[in-house]
């Protein structure tokens, strides 16, 4: 189950400034907290009450964003009946999610390198992972709960691999959308397909459906 994480009015606005900022363009190295905090309409000194300063604003912010993200996608998937239906959905929202903002991608780049923003990211992926709170884990895990209907869950490493290549198909996804080859609706269709019928593949193999 997805949490229902609360956050303060001047923390989403916070991350609201950030995010609208990332989507027109902006330079992380050239991003300051005057520019986050005067886009969000709150004072520097009422930010710093919140956050230590640019980098953890900027982490914080793509956490918000892919927390968003996943909880309406697991809201989406739940009301799809087949598994067919229910990758679809996950698929296509990711389509509009990277049509609206590459946040994902500046985010795997950010964690790629040494600055002080990945640490923080860094950190933050670990902190979520020891209280058991992943938000992208729980709508894979939902999709995959719903298709055992009962039946009796297959060893933990097949499950864990399981999740692993629904992970990456769905990576690799992503990043084909930013190549201009795909930026047709015929071609990721043909591209989505291959990668539904991929991962319902592999499940239905593991869960001893076929």
């Amino acid at each position: 189950m997805i949490t229902n994480c609360e956050y303060q009015p001047k923390e989403r606005a916070i991350y609201q400034a950030v995010l609208e900022l990332f989507e027109e363009g902006a330079d992380i190295n050239n991003l300051t907290v005057a520019k986050i905090t005067g886009r969000a309409g709150i004072g520097k000194g009422t930010a710093y009450e919140y956050f230590s300063g640019k980098e953890e604003m900027i982490a914080k912010a793509f956490f918000y964003n892919g927390e968003m993200f996943c909880r309406q996608l697991y809201e989406g998937v739940c009301k799809e009946q087949t598994l067919g239906d229910k990758v679809n959905y996950v698929l296509l929202a990711m389509e509009r999610q990277m049509t609206k903002t590459n946040c994902v991608f500046r985010l795997i780049h950010m964690m790629a390198d040494n600055s002080p923003v990945s640490g923080w990211i860094r950190e933050l992926l670990k902190e979520k992972k020891e209280v058991g709170v992943v938000p992208a884990e729980a709508v894979i895990r939902r999709v995959l709960d719903d298709e055992l209907d009962g039946r009796e869950m297959p060893s933990e490493d097949k499950m864990k691999y399981l999740m692993l290549s629904i992970y990456s198909k769905i990576f690799c996804y992503g990043m084909l959308l930013n190549d201009d080859k795909y930026q047709q609706e015929d071609q990721r269709v043909v591209i989505r397909g291959l990668v539904n019928r991929g991962i319902c593949r592999e499940v239905e193999e593991i869960f001893g459906l076929s």
